[in-house]
């Protein structure tokens, strides 16, 4: 990785726990972006048993990448990835996730025109058919900023608001990508897009969004009117704007307001779990 064109570092931040097999996916798209300026901080859990360190150890051969174990929670791992990070720019991934070729050359190069956040649109695909309800459904949202959240940051804007809220569990990227904005800091978006294997399940998705609810009120607090944007789970502006994809897809659509129904229910649960019997301490593992 000696070829590297930009004048800048960006740090890539990828929080892990048993992630060695996506791991594999993303790694390989990493090494072969256009431009190679960048290191990867990888995050793990201490509980980790897989071979994550071996893949480590051995894409460090096409990669400047670095391991450490500050993995907590996922907020707070981010955090602790963007405090070991060295370079100018932070870029926020998942390990489920992959990039196109030239995501980091057109993120920096938008940064360069004075935007220090950075949307990637993000491209959803699994195996069964509720991935495919879930790859339809976030491809409506490709666009909209108020459900869009930015991954690539600037350190000085990342910092100025402090980076990461360490207690917040649902939506912690959203309350960031906020907060950058409500400080004054341009948001921009590129076009280059990211793949999000989600392998989505319907039966895990509705017990994490009643743990999202249960963890719900630091984002309900800070965030009111964002809460009611997210909380409209079924007549988003998203739907109106693309009616005639939902028209065009008669059995995507009726699939997804059923999802986003059973989800929202399984919110508003946990959420009245959480005020009830208390909410859950993100740091307890």
């Amino acid at each position: 990785n000696s070829s590297g064109k930009l004048d800048t570092m960006v740090s890539i931040i990828i929080p892990t726990k048993n992630e060695s097999r996506r791991l594999r996916l993303l790694l390989p798209s990493l090494a072969s972006q256009s431009d190679s300026g960048f290191e990867v901080v990888i995050n793990d859990d201490k509980k980790t048993n897989d071979d994550t360190p071996k893949i480590v150890k051995e894409f460090s051969k096409k990669l400047k990448i670095s391991l450490i174990y500050q993995n907590f929670s996922m907020a707070q791992s981010r955090k602790a990835g963007a405090k070991a990070a060295r370079g100018q720019y932070l870029l926020h991934l998942d390990a489920d996730m992959t990039l196109s070729s030239n995501v980091l050359e057109a993120c920096v190069a938008k940064s360069k025109q004075g935007y220090d956040g950075i949307i990637i649109p993000e491209i959803s695909f699994g195996k069964g058919f509720w991935s495919q309800v879930r790859a339809f459904e976030k491809s409506l949202y490709i666009g909209d900023e108020t459900i869009e959240s930015a991954r690539f940051f600037s350190k000085k804007a990342y910092w100025a608001v402090n980076g990461h809220n360490e207690k917040m569990v649902l939506s912690e990227d959203k309350d960031l990508d906020l907060r950058v904005r409500m400080a004054g800091f341009k948001i921009g978006r590129i076009n280059e897009p990211l793949y999000h294997n989600e392998d989505y399940d319907l039966r895990r998705s509705i017990l994490k969004k009643f743990f999202y609810g249960k963890t719900a009120n630091p984002f309900i607090s800070t965030h009111p009117k964002q809460t009611l944007i997210q909380g409209n789970l079924l007549f988003r502006p998203a739907y109106f704007r693309h009616w005639h994809e939902l028209v065009a897809h008669p059995v995507l659509a009726v699939s997804m307001f059923t999802m986003k129904f059973l989800e929202g229910l399984a919110g508003l649960s946990g959420l009245l779990f959480g005020r009830f019997f208390g909410g859950i301490d993100p740091w307890k593992k």
